[in-house]
């Protein structure tokens, strides 16, 4: 429960009249700059592995939770949307959304509640080979094919970037080919984060992941690589830096756990995950996805 309402799919529009081109985009922004209010930088998971920055590829038109009348204050868009997206709504099974045609099939109003406070918030592609949690900007609105953890705290990027959070995605997660999917009822909501751990201990994984964040950010950006290029390259080779801060990073994640090298750490993760489970019944306090000493 400590996890609960943290993790979350992207937004579902329901229409591929949403998305619009950048040249689109600002072509209706420099017709009417109120335009700007419901035009975004769509995440999506090829972004996030593909692009040096992470950076969205595609805009998306976001009415949100508006009135018809209010979005048809936004007349180019909102045309847009009549043209590209209501005649395929009106086929949609579903009554709430064929009704609804200038809104989401799922908006994810509790995601946004939860990020809009943030300096950031950390995404993963729902299915990759690799399992990397990014910092994103508020500015992109995530689609579905990425997962959001609304927190801003490196010493919880560095938990979910360790080995101990991967084996628990591999042992969770289901299949999909050869990758991986990434859910936040199997994968995030079950996971026993670290309970007894020093404040010098948060920092220093507070530390290292920042660390790790920006040895990518500066190697993406110098050999205009994706992250999942960047990982192919470098993570099974002991001799990068890449392999060597997810060491040093896995080694002090290990110490919050009070875990040893020769440890089942899926055992003691299983363990855990029922230990907590007891305590929230019994009404005890539990640390979730956040710091013991924010």
């Amino acid at each position: 429960m400590a996890n609960k309402n943290i993790s979350f799919q992207g937004v579902i529009p329901v229409g591929k009249g949403f998305y619009i081109k950048s040249e689109q985009a600002e072509k209706w922004i420099e017709n009417d700059l109120k335009n700007k209010e419901v035009l975004k930088l769509s995440s999506s998971a090829s972004d996030l592995t593909d692009d040096p920055q992470g950076k969205p590829s595609r805009w998306i038109i976001d009415f949100n939770n508006m009135s018809l009348e209010d979005a048809s204050e936004y007349k180019l868009p909102f045309e847009h949307i009549k043209v590209n997206v209501k005649p395929e709504r009106e086929q949609n099974r579903r009554e709430v959304t064929k009704l609804n045609w200038w809104k989401y099939g799922e908006k994810r109003p509790a995601m946004r509640t939860a990020i809009e406070s943030l300096a950031c918030y950390f995404s993963i592609p729902a299915h990759s080979k690799w399992f990397i949690f990014v910092p994103t900007s508020l500015d992109w609105l995530p689609n579905n094919s990425i997962h959001v953890v609304a927190s801003d705290d490196f010493y919880i990027l560095g938990i979910l970037t360790s080995n101990i959070h991967r084996i628990w995605i591999k042992a969770q997660s289901s299949t999909l080919e050869d990758r991986t999917r990434y859910t936040p009822n199997t994968c995030f909501e079950t996971f026993p984060f670290p309970q007894k751990t020093s404040q010098e201990l948060v920092e220093k994984i507070r530390k290292t992941a920042n660390e790790l964040h920006e040895y990518r950010s500066q190697q993406m950006e110098k050999k205009q690589w994706g992250i999942t290029k960047l990982y192919n390259q470098f993570f099974n080779e002991p001799s990068s830096q890449l392999y060597q801060l997810h060491q040093k990073l896995d080694k002090l994640v290990m110490e919050a756990y009070h875990f040893q090298a020769d440890d089942d750490i899926l055992e003691k993760l299983l363990t855990l995950n029922l230990e907590l489970a007891e305590k929230e019944k019994r009404g005890e306090t539990v640390i979730g996805p956040w710091s013991p000493y924010s």
